[in-house]
């Protein structure tokens, strides 16, 4: 249900490296602040009489107009909803990998559409590989047509030819969506793609205090930085049962938190048994500083449930769905470390910070999990609304085959988006 994938995505490839292929300016980890020339496909004609558009790198002087770009591309549902990127558009990509770059689509002197580019290490198949990741593909509703977005999703594609051929190169699409489902197969030669898991958001909302009644006599602390040593061994004990988890060292996991806004390692919560032992921890987000959602509408089935929802709320003394036009508070889980024979571990770090939540204006609490993961036993009965995102592969790149992933759960990171 809540889940800021905007039903405007076009599925485009993703991946890069160390040297990003010449699209325009390369660089890593922010945008650069000279302007960028042009780059990427030719200019096109959009189509629709506005003149020819050219793709382009972005630089920080796109923010604003990126920013208003992400408002405009609302995703619409049962609850209507747009992303307000403000006020640093590039602060989501800059924790996507060790590598990351925007294109833009300017025409009429305006930034009219975007997809953005990114490089992580990640456990494939149990081994730590080069993998690659794009999203936020953008185009403006006026100026929607597939010469633009063909043209954002080859930039894309330039970008990760330094990713060995076998990489994997991944995208996720909202359930349901039409329009980017139709561009998978690879028409007009846009690179082709293949399912590879389900991601479903669980949206818990937060009503009252929950007893944690697994009985197994878990005890849940607040992480330290001197926790960060034991939590990487942890991770690097999980993460390979899992595909596409990012391969964090002490040091790499220190700074990805230290370069996150709003976010500190306070906010991440570690599960210890009687005898000290770390069991799993996560992180629960509160984004608001620089990504909201905003509500737009409601459908008419959904405004009967935000009446009964209200209801109770306002019984209970807890936030209240907003009205049309207003943010909807929400955190989400992050980094989630739990070893998938212990769904009661994970069930008990999720209530921890539920009950935290409680009275402290926030109406769901969003955990990302795929759909085949014995973890999501453990959010049985918390009343979860659930939103699927499905998740492909490219199917080849340079004429060779990427490493098929095998049945391990998907790793999916529903913060960053």
């Amino acid at each position: 249900m809540i889940h800021p994938r905007a039903a405007d995505i076009e599925p485009v490839p993703g991946s890069a490296r160390e040297d990003w292929p010449a699209t325009n300016s390369p660089h890593s980890g922010r945008a650069p602040s000279n302007p960028a020339g042009r780059a990427g496909a030719p200019p096109a004609n959009s189509g629709r009489g506005n003149g020819w558009f050219v793709v382009r790198d972005a630089t920080s002087a796109d923010n604003d107009e990126l920013i208003a770009l992400a408002a405009a591309c609302a995703m619409a549902g049962d609850m209507s909803l747009r992303i307000d990127r403000g006020p640093d558009f590039f602060a989501l990509n800059r924790l996507e990998g060790e590598r990351w770059q925007v294109g833009v689509a300017v025409a009429d002197e305006k930034v009219v559409g975007c997809v953005a580019a990114s490089e992580r290490k990640a456990f494939v198949n149990g081994v730590e590989m080069r993998t690659g990741y794009a999203g936020d593909l953008k185009v403006h509703p006026l100026y929607r047509d597939t010469a633009i977005a063909d043209a954002l999703s080859h930039y894309a594609e330039r970008a990760f030819a330094v990713l060995p051929p076998a990489a994997p190169v991944i995208i996720t699409v909202l359930a349901g969506n039409r329009p980017m489902e139709r561009r998978l197969s690879g028409p007009r030669g846009v690179p082709p793609f293949r399912k590879i898991a389900t991601i479903r958001t669980h949206s818990i909302p937060i009503l009252r205090p929950r007893r944690d009644r697994t009985g197994n006599g878990v005890r849940i602390d607040a992480a330290k930085w001197s926790d960060v040593g034991q939590m990487v061994k942890l991770w690097r004990k999980v993460a390979p049962q899992r595909q596409l988890a990012p391969a964090f060292t002490a040091k790499s996991l220190s700074a990805w938190i230290g370069a996150a806004p709003g976010l500190d390692i306070s906010d991440y919560r570690i599960a210890r048994s009687t005898a000290g032992e770390m069991l799993g921890f996560l992180a629960v987000w509160d984004q608001r500083s620089f990504k909201q959602l905003v509500v737009f509408g409601y459908s008419p089935r959904m405004k009967l449930v935000r009446t009964a929802f209200n209801a109770i709320a306002t019984m209970l003394g807890a936030e209240r769905l907003p009205r049309s036009g207003a943010p909807l508070s929400c955190v989400s889980a992050a980094h989630v470390c739990v070893p998938s024979h212990r769904p009661e571990v994970l069930r008990s770090l999720i209530l921890s910070a539920y009950n935290d939540f409680v009275g402290a204006g926030c109406s769901f609490m969003n955990v990302g999990l795929d759909t085949r993961d014995p973890l999501t036993a453990g959010l049985v009965g918390l009343l979860a609304q659930p939103t699927d995102v499905n998740a492909y592969a490219v199917t080849g790149r340079r004429g060779v085959a990427p490493e098929l992933l095998d049945s391990r759960p998907m790793h999916y990171e529903i913060a960053l988006v």
